[in-house]
């Protein structure tokens, strides 16, 4: 899904700079540089509250005297994509209308 989003929001936007850009091209360039923006920002902050749990955690399992379950590694990754893949998906929506 991600390459079709990126392929159709790039051929949109050479085209608009090949010609006079009109304003939805303009707004449309405006939204991938903010949506990126905002997603890195739900990452960071989601992969930091998936470390600390996974801290936590491994610290309970290890006073417990029990094994963690899984990869917490996964978790965090899950966690830090996760903002990326909602909007690729909203994206996909959007421009294959």
């Amino acid at each position: 899904m991600s390459p079709l989003v990126i392929a159709s929001r790039v051929g949109q936007l050479w085209l608009a700079m090949a010609t006079a850009p009109t304003a939805k091209d303009k707004a449309e360039a405006v939204r991938m540089v903010s949506e990126k923006m905002a997603a890195t920002g739900e990452a960071v902050m989601a992969v930091q509250t998936a470390m600390a749990k996974a801290a936590g955690d491994a610290v309970i399992a290890s006073m417990s005297g029990r094994r963690q379950s899984g990869n917490p590694m996964d978790a965090v990754l899950t966690a830090g994509l996760r903002p990326y893949s909602k909007r690729v998906r909203s994206n996909h929506r959007r421009l294959s209308r």
